[in-house]
């Protein structure tokens, strides 16, 4: 090996080794918090310290002086279904239907061990899996429920049938599954 080939391995070794070290070191953060990686790409949309019923009563609040509905929607953040949902909603025409119509609650459930006396109050059934969702009129009447699992396989909506769903809710008070 001549004196240039040794400084040509040595250069490539300087530049790769640094690379390397920020690759190992990005994947060590992972494997010891994938959580918080997770949470670093995708923001976490139930809060699990939130208070559920203080967050509604200050829904249905706003609602009441705006002439809203409420929509509260019961998930946990290790939900793909919800996790999905809750990316369909956010979709700029949705989010803009939404913004417009409803009060929007997230009802962290945990591991089917947290709120569950907010769904049993507002007559939401779990049993058909999750995401399930409330709507209540803007004097905080019930307009219905998603009791049949209307919103459980959201991994399979696209924004356009969640803004079909919420227009059917919004402006029938008619619960049905997007389409």
């Amino acid at each position: 090996m001549n004196r240039f080939s040794t400084y040509k391995t040595g250069l490539r070794l300087s530049v790769l080794l640094p690379v390397l070290g920020l690759s190992c070191g990005a994947a060590l953060a992972q494997w010891v918090d994938p959580a918080a990686h997770q949470a670093q790409e995708h923001p976490q949309p139930y809060n699990p310290s939130a208070d559920a019923k203080k967050d509604l009563a200050a829904a249905q609040a706003r609602a009441k002086a705006a002439h809203k509905d409420v929509m509260v929607i019961f998930g946990a953040n290790w939900c793909g279904d919800c996790i999905v949902l809750h990316r369909l909603l956010e979709e700029p025409q949705t989010k803009a239907y939404v913004k417009a119509h409803f009060e929007v609650v997230g009802v962290d459930l945990g591991r089917y061990d947290k709120n569950l006396d907010l769904s049993d109050k507002l007559k939401v059934n779990l049993d058909k899996g999750i995401p399930a969702a409330a709507f209540l009129g803007p004097d905080g009447s019930s307009i219905g429920n998603t009791n049949q699992g209307e919103l459980e396989p959201s991994r399979n909506y696209h924004s356009d049938m969640i803004l079909r769903f919420l227009r059917e809710v919004a402006e029938h008070h008619k619960i049905t599954r997007p389409q």
